[in-house]
């Protein structure tokens, strides 16, 4: 440990790293008993790999002029449904290349070693899914699925034409919206 001027004691153990310890014990003392569990997980989680935050503002919180909540909007769907695809497939182009961090691979890994676990997330980038998680719980919908605005059929965006902007529900042929 070393005393400095002005400062408080301090060891090669930052506060972090000591906090981080402890509550990595708490969790492995709390989990090993555990049946039931369930994680929400947010923003924070996908950061690590890239993933834009729109909370910190800055450019990743505006496109053409507009700050994501309003392009993300149901008034925005009954306006400009061909700006919002055009929104929306942007993000995918920005996620398509991302890969799950190890937040991601050890949830996945937590889902085979708890008998009822849940993951519930704000996120809509679909890396619990690429790390492996199954029945993810994702709040605000996900970047990959469409949903008819008639019949409500949902469809992996991945296999739509986008030919004329807005796809097309291959069940009714009804305009599809971001889900």
């Amino acid at each position: 440990m070393t005393l400095l001027p002005g400062h408080l004691l301090r060891s090669e153990f930052t506060m972090q790293t000591i906090s981080k310890a402890i509550i990595s014990a708490e969790l492995r003392d709390r989990f090993a008993g555990a049946k039931n569990v369930l994680v929400l997980t947010g923003a924070g989680v996908s950061a690590e790999s890239g993933v834009p935050t729109f909370r910190g503002g800055g450019r990743a919180a505006v496109w053409k002029g507009m700050p994501f909540d309003v392009i993300s909007s149901a008034g925005m769907l009954e306006r400009d449904l061909g700006a919002v695809w055009e929104w929306f497939n942007y993000r995918r182009g920005v996620l398509e290349a991302l890969k799950p961090n190890p937040a991601h691979q050890a949830l996945a890994l937590w889902q085979t070693r708890f008998s009822e676990f849940r993951l519930v997330t704000q996120n809509v980038d679909g890396l619990h899914h690429a790390a492996g998680s199954t029945d993810v719980i994702e709040l605000h919908g996900s970047v990959w699925r469409a949903r008819c605005l008639a019949c409500r059929a949902a469809h992996d965006v991945r296999g739509l034409s986008f030919d004329n902007g807005t796809p097309s529900c291959l069940e009714c042929g009804n305009h599809l919206r971001p889900d």
